[in-house]
């Protein structure tokens, strides 16, 4: 796919995200996911709003949460 290719297909979102097309379509299915459907035609996907759904589902490391949590406990929560 082009460096500079803004929306992806089904199968491209599919090979961006390393999950089948059937599950793009499932999570599509079920809004579980942001696309656009211009003129009720073909789905698409941003590919720089997919890249921000991976970053925002980030999941902290136990030494990250540990860190937190003793700040928290000192008053000193951020």
């Amino acid at each position: 796919m082009p460096q500079n290719q803004r929306f992806l297909t089904v199968k491209q979102t599919a090979e961006f995200l390393g999950f089948t097309e059937k599950y793009i379509r499932k999570l599509v299915f079920l809004k579980k996911i942001p696309y656009f459907k211009p003129l009720g035609g073909k789905i698409l996907f941003d590919q720089e709003e997919l890249e921000k759904l991976v970053r925002d589902s980030r999941v902290p490391s136990n030494s990250e949460l540990a860190e937190k949590a003793s700040a928290l406990l000192n008053g000193g929560a951020k």
